[in-house]
């Protein structure tokens, strides 16, 4: 079954909130901020945390017919590096990315995000050892 591209459009751009992006509007503004929400049918957007120039904002909600271009500010966490750590240490049939959740799934058990690792016990320890080094050394 062929990808529907209204769908693909919004799983990536959701893919932006809670990241540092960079807002261009039609009358040239540019915006820079944390993405906090979408309103999908009109693509309206809320910035926190924002700039526009030597200004500060809270918060900033921009009406979607206003935006030009949005990109990502911030270089995105490498899921395929963490992924090959992980699959040193627990074999690469134990390691599964889904890139559409922008997870990594170690043992069908264990999630690990961006965010850090769910799960508790001894494996998840260990998941949590490699993912901080690689964050360390990432970031």
């Amino acid at each position: 079954m062929p990808a529907n591209p209204n769908r693909e459009f919004l799983l990536e751009l959701s893919g932006l909130v809670n990241k540092r992006v960079k807002i261009s509007l039609n009358n040239e503004t540019i915006y820079t901020g944390v993405l906090r929400g979408i309103q999908d049918n009109s693509l309206n957007v809320v910035l926190a945390d924002a700039n526009c120039g030597d200004e500060s904002y809270f918060r900033v909600f921009i009406t979607g017919a206003n935006i030009v271009e949005i990109t990502l500010a911030e270089e995105p966490f490498d899921l395929s590096g963490l992924a090959g750590e992980l699959s040193q240490m627990f074999q690469p049939q134990n390691v599964k990315i889904i890139e559409e959740a922008a997870i990594i799934q170690v043992f069908d058990r264990f999630t690990v995000s961006e965010d850090g690792v769910k799960g508790t016990g001894p494996i998840s320890e260990r998941i949590q050892k490699i993912y901080d080094k690689y964050k360390a050394e990432k970031g």
